[in-house]
């Protein structure tokens, strides 16, 4: 019998990556940036690089080490050394099973929020919700298949890695780990549709979203999907040291 890596001892959250899940239900959002709030949040040692966010809302379904949950996931394009990928400012998930190993592991900054993901027909619409404040919002409409070279494009967004600025305290509130992670996410369509959406934020002082993504129309993704979260690989190590008082 392996050690367990996750608290309690006795009854650990998750098992060693990988986390897999057939069924994944998707959309994606393209955004761009406010320039002045990506600058804001961007941690030292990750430089922000050209080309458009992403907001992804993921329906994800029961599997036999994980109940059902909902996600929401804002991405950023970014520049670590030589690597490209997407820093994760904001992500919100249903569960404490799906945040525990989210924020363990790689350092996703995840928190409980009541995320909706709701498709009727070719209607879709979405939403997050926090504290009773609703700061999130997307609806749109499911048009077609997508075509081949946009298929091509999404395909190539989804293989960049994961970047996210890991932060572990010690007992004494200490910086016991602080690192720079990515995690290459596996995903692998079974169907991928397009429409239009619209995205609406809500100004919050709990999650400040609506700084980083603009309202706006444009484009919107619909996936079903096969998605793999590996194990992922640091980056960049930060010598540990104490916060300042």
């Amino acid at each position: 019998m392996s050690l367990p890596i996750s608290m309690p001892w006795s009854s650990p959250v998750f098992p060693k990556p990988p986390h897999a899940w057939n069924g994944v239900r998707m959309v994606v959002f393209p955004f761009v940036p406010r320039p002045d709030a990506l600058r804001r949040i961007l941690p030292p040692g990750i430089e922000a690089v050209d080309g458009p966010g992403m907001i992804t809302m993921l329906s994800y379904p029961q599997t036999a080490i994980i109940h059902p949950f909902k996600e929401l996931v804002v991405m950023v394009p970014v520049r670590v050394g030589k690597t490209l990928g997407n820093y994760v400012p904001h992500i919100y998930v249903t569960t404490d099973e799906a945040l525990i190993p989210g924020r363990e592991i790689a350092g996703f900054p995840k928190l409980i929020a009541d995320v909706r993901w709701e498709r009727d027909g070719n209607r879709f619409r979405g939403s997050a919700t926090r504290w009773g404040k609703t700061f999130l919002s997307l609806e749109g409409t499911v048009d077609a298949p997508i075509p081949a070279e946009l298929a091509g494009a999404q395909g190539d967004a989804a293989r960049k890695p994961a970047i996210n600025y890991k932060l572990i305290p010690g007992p004494a509130g200490e910086i016991e780990i602080e690192e720079i992670t990515a995690v290459d996410i596996e995903v692998q369509a079974r169907s991928a549709e397009i429409g239009r959406g619209r995205i609406h934020c809500e100004a919050s002082a709990d999650d400040p979203v609506a700084d980083l993504v603009p309202d706006s129309e444009g484009p919107m993704i619909v996936l079903l999907s096969d998605n793999t979260i590996p194990a992922g690989r640091v980056l960049e190590r930060i010598e540990r040291k104490e916060r300042a008082a």
